[in-house]
């Protein structure tokens, strides 16, 4: 089918897949994330514990709602599904620049984490089943990555604003800021429409009838359905399990980035700056996922994202210098490159009636493992912040290694990927 045609049933493929890109791209515009840590101890005076607890309560929050939110949109819809985390998301966020208390700053974290879960997975499945409708399933590799690569841009150039905004008014006023971006997204959701449900990815691939929508299935049943897809596929089970374990690392990024600049002595003026490159190479990682994939295999780009990973961590743990710096540019690199290859796997063995609810299943995962890790980190980067990346370095190979070794042994002797489309090289 020619990319500009409508599909039989009404759905223009391009058009809402520019829109999600913007969806995307928009609700990433988040200056205050370039100096929340700081925000949070500085503004605020919690410890890097304190701080690390609040994670637990914020991921802790997500691993609750992330699945039963990915029903909620394979049941009812994925735009209303983004409408409704749009609001709840921007809720908390506006509550967390003007927080006064240690509980009121709970609140905020559990509506921020609440809305991002109604967010993530859905966008990726809304990705795929738009591409579906076309019979286009074998781009979502190289989409999703664009898609990730313009949301890492956003926050780049939004988090070197946020910074030097920060450092000429106060801490608070580029978090106050990060309201904005949730209005603006949802005039963009109004405009977007809704992929038709398939009986499956397999049969649109194959050329079947698209126009014949799967039954609706009930939330208990999405739930019971998909927890029996993962039971049932070995392959499935492992790829997901090893991709949680991997995006794990994310958490040292995320909650030890700005404590590491501070304790080199750069001005929180530059934090936005010094962003940059580990948000390029956030980007390169997305952009390059898909080739990476067709000429090494999926389990050739969960190896080099494993390596990286430990790696980039392993050189935080051990240089205790500025230029250390390349360690989180490592770990972005992996991050980005690790969810579109991977992710096109999933998609690839799953049925379009539980998409959002199994694309849930690693945002679920990397939810507890932030809840797990980030008081950990929080506590040990109070001791040395070297410790704590030796920590997560360990942590991760400990975790991620066997799950890559366990796929790769069921991949071989299943005698192959079963369900998989041809684009998926092993």
């Amino acid at each position: 089918m020619p990319r500009t045609a409508v599909s039989p049933a009404g759905f223009r493929t391009d058009r809402n897949v520019r829109l999600l890109y913007v969806l995307g791209l928009v609700t990433m515009l988040q200056p205050g994330l370039a100096v929340w840590v700081v925000y949070l101890t500085d503004f605020r005076h919690l410890s890097l514990a304190e701080v690390g607890l609040m994670e637990l309560f914020f991921w802790g929050a997500k691993v609750l709602i992330e699945v039963p939110a990915g029903a909620i949109a394979d049941r009812f819809g994925r735009r209303v599904t983004f409408a409704l985390g749009l609001v709840i998301e921007g809720t908390g966020v506006t509550l967390f620049a003007f927080a006064s208390s240690f509980w009121v700053l709970l609140l905020s974290y559990a509506l921020w984490s609440g809305g991002f879960s109604f967010r993530s997975g859905n966008d990726q499945a809304y990705l795929y089943d738009a591409l579906a409708v076309e019979g286009r399933g074998a781009e979502y590799a190289s989409k999703t990555g664009r898609y990730q690569a313009l949301a890492s841009g956003a926050l780049m150039l939004s988090g070197v604003g946020g910074a030097w905004l920060a450092s000429v008014t106060t801490l608070q006023l580029p978090l106050a800021l990060g309201a904005v971006p949730f209005i603006l997204a949802g005039v963009v959701v109004a405009f977007m429409h809704e992929p038709p449900k398939s009986r499956a990815t397999a049969a649109v691939e194959a050329g079947a009838d698209i126009d014949a929508p799967a039954p609706h299935l009930g939330y208990r049943a999405t739930l019971a359905v998909a927890i029996a897809a993962v039971r049932a596929d070995r392959l499935l089970r492992y790829a997901l399990l090893f991709q949680i374990a991997l995006v794990a690392a994310f958490e040292a990024d995320i909650l030890l980035f700005q404590p590491f600049l501070s304790q080199h002595a750069v001005p929180v003026a530059l934090f936005g700056l010094m962003a940059v490159p580990a948000r390029l190479g956030h980007i390169v990682g997305s952009v390059v996922s898909a080739r990476a994939m067709s000429r090494g295999g999926v389990f050739g780009l969960a190896s080099a994202t494993l390596a990286i990973a430990v790696g980039g961590l392993a050189l935080l743990a051990i240089v205790d210098h500025p230029a250390a710096f390349v360690g989180f540019i490592a770990v972005q690199i992996a991050m980005g490159a690790v969810a579109p290859g991977v992710g096109a796997y999933v998609n690839d063995r799953t049925d379009s009636r539980i998409r959002a609810t199994i694309m849930s299943v690693v945002p679920l995962g990397m939810a507890l493992a932030f809840a797990l890790t980030g008081p950990l980190l929080g506590f040990a980067g109070n001791v040395s912040l070297r410790l704590a990346f030796g920590g997560m370095a360990a942590l991760i190979l400990a975790t991620a290694g066997p799950l890559l070794w366990a796929w790769v042994r069921s991949a071989h002797s299943a005698g192959g990927v079963r369900g998989a489309a041809p684009h998926i090289n092993l």
